[in-house]
């Protein structure tokens, strides 16, 4: 009970903290936004660290993201799945289950935070505030805390860090409200490189083991 009242009472500072968008906070998301959309196509290589604390467990993953900011189509492999999209259609490929879903893209996905909308999620759906400066090595680094309008959402508050100089996210920290914590960290990102033609389409040829679970 008191780690309930602890958590609801975090909850409550967060949204008391967080009650509009800070100017500072807005302009610097803008121009990573800015940056962002300026890309035809960019690979992503990042890690995911998950802290359970109820379970007590740590999970690291790795994964890489290709993504076209302006269609919104992205392929992303993590581990033993993968995430295709067009833009319309999703396809989630789980190859321990040796199956692959498919549906449609979900609209109010976009405010979810996800490898595939990690620089972009913090666009509708939230409110923000510029808090303090930080110096890892010779980076510059703004930190940016976030809480969602909704507050029906599995997560209270997201901190997000960002290059001064390249003007592009470092990492994203996510607090859930069970007490778990999730950290993508951008560890490399290449922009408009040369993509294959069929890297936003699930081809069955390429997983003929699979089977298919229309969703639809």
């Amino acid at each position: 009970m008191k780690r309930i009242l602890i958590v609801i009472t975090i909850i409550c500072w967060t949204f008391s903290a967080i009650a509009q968008n800070d100017p500072t906070a807005q302009k610097l998301l803008a121009s990573v936004s800015k940056h962002y959309q300026s890309f035809n196509n960019a690979q992503i290589n990042f890690t995911l660290k998950a802290v359970n604390h109820q379970q007590q467990t740590t999970l690291n993953e790795k994964g890489v993201l290709i993504v076209e900011p302006k269609t919104d189509k992205f392929h992303i492999t993590m581990g033993e799945q993968e995430i295709i999209s067009d833009g319309k259609l999703q396809w989630t490929i789980l190859k321990e289950e040796q199956e692959v879903q498919v549906a449609e893209v979900d609209p109010t996905a976009s405010t979810s935070l996800t490898p595939a909308t990690i620089f972009t999620f913090y666009k509708k759906g939230y409110k923000y505030i510029s808090t303090k400066t930080e110096r890892l090595g010779n980076k510059q680094l703004s930190v940016i805390e976030l809480a969602p309008e909704d507050t029906k959402k599995q997560f209270f508050k997201v901190r997000l860090r960002v290059d001064q100089a390249s003007k592009q996210i470092y990492d994203v920290v996510v607090f859930d409200k069970n007490g778990s914590k999730y950290t993508y960290s951008i560890q490399n990102l290449v922009s408009n490189i040369k993509i294959a033609p069929k890297t936003f389409i699930f081809d069955k040829v390429n997983y003929p083991e699979l089977e298919v679970v229309d969703l639809r």
